[in-house]
Order: C-alpha cells, then structure tokens, then sequence
C-alpha cells in the first residue's frame, strides 16, 4: 500500500514539473518568421520596377534652373540633383510671419525687392499652397487657386527671408516672408557661384520687360558634352502586377501589340516602342483636376513603386484642365526629350488612385561621354527667332539647354540592346510647348 502511494507521489511531482516546463515553453516562444519575411518581401519586390521610395520630392518637384541676380551681373546653372538638395534645406522648415498679394494688369513691378536676389525657374505652374506645404514642409494661409512658375528669393530690410512667387501670366505675385534669416540661403548660393556662368535677360514682350519678369538664359553655353545611353527592357508582367495587383488578367494580341484586361483596368503594351498605356476603369477622370491632390499623390504613387528608378526624374508639365503631369527624365541638370516621349512618367490622378498611367518599360543605364559640342549665344538664338517671319515672338517665355534624344542612332547596326545618343540642343517654349532651336526654326 505504502509503494503504491509512493508511486502516485512521483508521478505527481512528475506531472507538476512538466507542466512548469510546458508552461515558460508557452511564454518564452518566439516563431522564426524569417522565411516569411523573406517570401513577403521577395513578394513586394516583385510588385517594384525600382527601388521604392528612393526618390525626394524636393528633387522631383524643383526649379529647372537658377538664376543669382547681383546688380548688373547675372549667372545662373542647370542644378544638378544634389545642388538642388542643398538650396531647398535652406527653404524648408520655416514658419511663415506675413503673406501680401499683389497685382498688376501689366509691366509687373516689385517695390521691396532689392537688388541681389536668386530666381528659381519651374516648367510649369502648381499652386503656392501645395509647394509651400509638401516640398518646404511650411503651413500659411494660401489662396488655393493662386498657381505660380517662378520664385524670386531675397532678403528683406531685416535681413529675413522673402519668396516672393510670381504666376504664369506674370500680373500676380505673391509675397511670403519667412521667420528665419536669409544668411543661411545666401551662404548656398555663394558655394555655387563658382559652378554658375554667364546668363542674360531676354525681353520677349511687354509681360517680361521688369527685372523680376525678365527671361533668364544661358549667355554664351559652355561647350557641352553629348552623352549615349544603353537600355533595359522592364517586364511587362511586373507592371501588370502592380497596376493589375496580382489579379486575374485576360490577355489578347495584336499586330505587335498586346493588350491587358480585367474588371478594374485595362493596359495596352506596344513590344517595339516599349510604351504602355494603363487606365483606370473604376476611378473618375473628372475628379483629376485639383493639383493640391494630385502633385503629391501622384509622386508617391510613383515612387512607391520606385517609378523614378535612381534617375533624375522631375515634374516637368501639370495640365490642368485634363489633370494630367508629366514627369521628364534630367540629365546632368538639363531636361531631355524624345519625340516618342520614351522619357516621360504621364500620370492623371484620380478621386481615390491613379486613374491613367502612360510610360517607357525602358531603364537607362550609366551615361557614356561622347564629343563635346558648341552651342550658339542666347543672343543669336533670340535675333534669329526675332527675325523669322513664321514666329511671332512675344509668345516665347522660356529659353534653355536640353538635350535631344537620337534614339536608335545606328540604324544600320544590329545592336543586342536599345541605345539613344543624346545631343545638347537649344530648347524653346513656344506658346505653352517646348520645341527645339535649329537654324533660326523651332522644330
């Protein structure tokens, strides 16, 4: 009787440990989620043309040039990304003290601004609102609808910082002053000067006579390099698993082009030009139009699923009427251009998603130097337009270096890869279009 009890005496003290063991087991358990982190992010990766949010939106919404006025002497540069890095941190994070507006039906004039101010030149107009809150992170009361193109800097009696942005048609300005010091900008701009040159101001009609108005270019270019870039095709099925997200697509072809369908969206792929065309079918156009929304939607939407590859994409147009924005592949600070506009993003947004998305699946590969090239003066470019009879030249507003895009330039040649040669060239806007300057003609 006594064993039996002992028995039954072990076998509790047994089950007691056991369950003390069972029990820190529980508690101290810890899952290897190592092989499910790796399959999620092989998955997300497969769902990306590029490296995801690689890229900053005050490099992707930023001035095509600047321009340093001291007096009489004007020199500017085509920024390069990291250059205009280092001018937008002096801009950001301030608060805002005062707001004026001001307008002119003609002939703007700026009374406060002095005489030695920077100017920062965009390709196209966005509202005051969406630049001051998204890109420089500063919050001020700003008409919605007020839109500029242009963005004077200057330091005011108190030696503060003034922007003061200027709207497309040049008769409005707003002036915004910022409770910080300009020294900090102005330290920038002087670390720049030595990598600016020579830039005139060209009058073109009555709107750009004042020296806040004036067209600013390049004087007499520096001989520029001419560049060849070899390209990557993207796979068609890795931006159908992003746009399509991985649902079920009914797939048809047709004379080189194929197209891509579901209930929710439709893309069409053309394998010889390497454009594809992707529309929305559940999201309305009509909803597009505000840019406040749609600059800043349409940039993460991109770069989230690295859109922008590590290249120096920026905005570059807003249409806004229709809602579209074109963003406009840079190279070393000079926008470029394709008649094929295979270096463009164009994206419309729409009430809660990309609503149309058209782009290359090209990627470019480094840069490969070709011969240097020289340029004409501003002031031959500007007497010639003058002169043709077929132009009527108040509607230029814009004058710059970009370059132009000879893609496929060995036609002859079988090459395994796509190549373009890329050839610096004077670029206008004419009457709202870029065209480029040859032999006194805009082509």
């Amino acid at each position: 009787m006594k064993s039996k009890e002992y028995i039954k005496s072990i076998i509790l003290i047994l089950l007691v440990m056991m369950s003390g063991v069972l029990t820190y087991m529980v508690w101290n358990f810890s899952p290897d989620l190592t092989n499910l982190d790796s399959a999620d992010s092989k998955k997300s990766n497969t769902k990306a043309i590029g490296k995801p949010m690689a890229a900053h939106i005050d490099n992707v919404i930023s001035p095509y040039q600047i321009v340093k006025v001291d007096g009489d002497k004007v020199k500017g540069i085509a920024p390069t990304r990291d250059q205009l890095a280092k001018v937008s941190n002096t801009l950001k994070n301030h608060d805002v003290s005062k707001v004026e507006h001001m307008q002119r039906d003609y002939n703007l004039t700026i009374p406060t601004l002095n005489d030695h101010f920077t100017v920062l030149d965009f390709t196209y107009d966005m509202p005051l609102k969406t630049y001051l809150g998204q890109v420089l992170n500063s919050s001020a009361k700003i008409p919605k609808n007020f839109n500029f193109n242009r963005l004077l800097v200057n330091k005011d009696t108190k030696g503060k910082l003034e922007l003061y942005a200027i709207s497309k048609d040049r008769h409005q300005v707003m002036k915004v002053t910022m409770n910080t010091k300009a020294k900090n900008f102005n330290n920038v701009m002087n670390q720049l000067d030595n990598d600016m040159q020579k830039y005139s101001e060209v009058i073109t009609n009555k709107d750009t006579i004042d020296k806040a108005t004036h067209v600013f270019a390049p004087s007499q270019p520096k001989k520029i390099r001419s560049y060849r870039m070899v390209y990557d095709t993207i796979p068609v099925e890795t931006m159908n698993a992003i746009l399509f997200d991985d649902s079920v697509i009914i797939r048809s072809s047709k004379s080189g082009s194929t197209t891509y369908n579901n209930n929710t969206g439709v893309a069409n792929y053309n394998d010889e030009s390497k454009k594809y065309h992707y529309k929305n079918l559940s999201e309305d156009e009509s909803s597009s139009s505000d840019m406040d929304t749609t600059i800043p939607s349409t940039f993460e939407y991109v770069n989230g699923h690295g859109g922008f590859f590590n290249d120096d994409y920026r905005l570059f147009s807003t249409d806004n009427s229709s809602g579209e924005l074109t963003y406009q592949l840079f190279l070393n600070g000079h926008p470029t251009f394709n008649d094929q506009q295979l270096n463009d993003i164009e994206v419309t947004w729409g009430e809660k998603g990309v609503y149309d998305y058209k782009r290359a699946l090209l990627r470019s590969s480094v840069p490969l130097e070709g011969e240097q090239r020289e340029l004409d003066s501003v002031e031959s470019v500007r007497s010639a337009l003058a002169n043709n009879p077929d132009i009527d030249f108040p509607k230029v507003t814009n004058m710059t270096i970009g370059y132009k895009e000879d893609d496929r330039p060995d036609k002859e040649d079988i090459e395994v890869q796509r190549n373009s040669e890329f050839i610096p060239t004077w670029y206008v806007e004419y009457n709202g279009d870029w065209y480029a300057y040859e032999d006194g003609r805009l082509e």
